[in-house]
């Protein structure tokens, strides 16, 4: 769906295929290792002391370069693929029109007069919700209610040109695809594959659109056009459109009161995540608390990959656990090794743990030009020929560099866990993500995380989000922020100079112009930094306080999370407060109380969402009021029913 569990918007876009993969013949680089290597792997890493320092040589045998179209915006974008298209002839006009076509067709549901929907078999179809539309990951429009004949159906709606779309597509083997209910199609043409099944067996009624238009003497052309130009745009209307969003003001009449309700329901959705630490700290019979330590490092990485990662940042959370890292860190600090090893170390260790480094993902490991001449990168400088552009030769020595750390502390970990290893690329998701967002980028900032909280245990991670809570709510907020933030230094040398510019591997992965005009992108930026403390870190610090019978923590942190102020602008917020607040907002005259009650009331105000929405809290609990009513239909049951 276009919104993740935070109401993140996930922008939806048609996929774009990428160029036929080629191969590339590389040059050999070499890379000499000293043998004393400076990262040393230690605490839940370490290695038996017996094991040799490693000579290793980096030698990459010609390698498929993999298309890197679908990952993110570029400096120089591909040119979108021809979509598959189906030709449409009405009278005299004959046109092409494409699944995205269908789509805003489906998603404006307004139909002509005297068209009625049916299904291929003659059952009539009656449209009580039409979904929300995936953008592409999955059927295309979820959620959705359908009456077909006496038959309630609720599940996903699949669109095709062609019915035997369904069979071509593969998704009668596909398991995702087993929510769909109903099939809507321009053609139905069962008898060249067959009808369209489930995974699970399940036969789909199919509405054919074309027929039902030809019957009705109707032009499709004309309800495609009326559709893109209703403003309906896919993915960004309200999906909190119900029986009961018009009729919010006639059960509460008083602003103040609907607004109570709505922090209530903030509070409800707080308390949800509080709940989840607190299972995890009573699962743990020693009640040490390792355990609910590394839940908050869990949660913590979770939390960097938005709704498209949060399964494989899980995942690297176990892998590489934060006891071990947080060793690894304390020890190389006891050897005085710089920030600037540190961090080159913590960034091998979280990019090639989770399977992220060019070799691990057959990505050219220097830039184009660099690689069509061999190029030496030893430690003695006679043997280094240095390119005329230096940024182009930082940047491939630090890939360089953290590549051979990587087969360092690789050998280290599976000589002491034989059976660990590393994970996939393709564990990950890097379609329709910003490149902000990259999971590379996002493990980059992740090693500044730990480079300055200069952990020497993992407990004193929560002493010091702890200690940021004393003082005055709204001082705690800033400082808890600011221990999430993580900002580009130059003092990182080649660190800086790649995450600056780029957000992944490989020769596209440039930022856009207009993301560095500014000066460089912030790895973790203020914004998403508090949304990790309102949705992870509060609410771990008040199940912490009350499995340690700490009530002062507990109250410490309750409170900063109701006075935090208001998060990004989330566009699902938006559009649900719309719905909510429509009478209010249409009838500003009628919120007169509720304005008088406002700082600067003397002066004249304006009511709007962002007025409305004036913190965190409230925010939280329109979310809560989605989630669990508007999309899964509960009119019934919503509490501001």
């Amino acid at each position: 769906m276009p919104y993740d569990e935070d109401g993140k918007f996930t922008y939806p876009l048609p996929a774009r295929k990428g160029k036929v993969a080629s191969k590339v013949a590389v040059p050999k680089v070499t890379a000499t290792v000293p043998t004393s290597p400076t990262p040393a792997a230690t605490g839940s890493f370490r290695q038996p002391v017996s094991l040799p320092a490693p000579t290793a040589k980096v030698e990459p045998d010609p390698v498929e370069i993999l298309p890197e179209t679908e990952n993110l915006t570029a400096l120089v974008l591909p040119q979108p693929p021809t979509e598959a298209t189906f030709t449409v002839q009405e009278g005299n006009n004959r046109w092409q029109m494409s699944e995205l076509d269908l789509a805003y067709i489906w998603n404006a549901q307004v139909w002509p007069d005297n068209l009625k929907l049916s299904t291929a078999d003659g059952r009539p179809v009656e449209v009580i919700y039409r979904g929300r539309w995936s953008g592409g990951f999955g059927p295309d429009f979820k959620g959705a209610l359908v009456r077909i004949g006496d038959e309630m159906l609720k599940g996903a709606v699949e669109l095709h040109l062609r019915s035997s779309d369904w069979r071509l597509h593969g998704h009668h083997q596909d398991a995702r695809y087993n929510e769909v209910v109903l099939q809507v199609v321009l053609e139905d043409n069962p008898v060249q594959t067959g009808v369209s099944q489930t995974n699970a067996g399940l036969t789909l009624p199919v509405v054919a659109l074309l027929p039902l238009y030809n019957t009705a003497n109707e032009k499709l052309a004309a309800t495609l056009d009326w559709a893109k130009k209703s403003g309906t745009r896919l993915g960004s209307l309200s999906e909190s459109e119900g029986p009961c969003c018009d009729r919010v003001a006639e059960r509460l009449t008083d602003l103040t009161a609907l607004l109570t309700r709505l922090d209530e329901l903030g509070d409800r959705r707080f308390e949800e995540r509080v709940n989840r630490f607190e299972i995890v700290a009573a699962a743990d019979e020693d009640r040490t608390p390792d355990g609910a330590v590394q839940a908050l490092w869990a949660g913590l990485l979770e939390a960097l990959g938005y709704s498209q990662n949060k399964v494989p940042f899980k995942r690297l959370a176990a892998l590489l656990p934060l006891a071990g890292l947080v060793e690894q860190e304390r020890e190389a600090r006891f050897r005085r090794e710089n920030a600037g090893e540190r961090l080159l170390n913590l960034e091998a260790w979280l990019l090639g743990g989770a399977g992220l480094l060019p070799s691990q993902r057959k990505l050219r490991s220097t830039p184009r030009h660099l690689a069509e001449k061999p190029t030496r990168f030893d430690l003695e400088p006679e043997g280094l020929e240095i390119p005329a552009d230096l940024e182009d030769f930082g940047i491939a020595r630090y890939t360089e560099e953290l590549e051979r750390r990587w087969a360092w502390l690789e050998r280290q970990q599976k000589a002491r866990l034989p059976d660990w290893s590393p994970m996939q690329a393709t564990d990950w998701t890097f379609a329709r993500l910003r490149p902000p967002n990259h999971p590379a980028r996002r493990l980059a900032g992740l090693a500044r995380w730990l480079l300055k909280w200069q952990l020497d245990t993992p407990t004193d991670l929560v002493e010091k989000l702890t200690s940021a809570l004393d003082g005055p709510a709204s001082e705690a907020n800033s400082r808890l922020n600011n221990l999430l933030k993580v900002e580009l230094s130059e003092d990182d040398t080649g660190s800086y100079a790649f995450w600056s510019r780029r957000y992944d591997f490989g020769d596209r992965a440039i930022m856009a112009e207009q993301l560095t005009r500014s000066g460089p992108v912030d790895l973790i930026g203020p914004d998403r930094a508090a949304d990790i403390s309102v949705n992870i870190v509060l609410p771990f610090l008040v199940a912490y306080g009350r499995d340690r019978h700490q009530a002062q923590l507990t109250r410490q942190a309750a409170a900063a999370y109701q006075a935090h102020p208001k998060l990004a602008s989330n566009e699902l917020v938006e559009n649900v407060a719309r719905q909510v607040f429509r009478h209010w907002l249409e009838n500003p005259t009628e919120a007169a109380g509720y304005l008088a009650t406002l700082p600067g009331k003397s002066r004249p105000v304006t009511l709007s969402i962002g007025r409305l929405l004036d913190g965190a809290r409230r925010q939280q609990g329109m979310l809560y009021l989605h989630h669990n009513f508007c999309a899964e239909h509960q009119y019934g049951t919503c509490p501001l029913a």
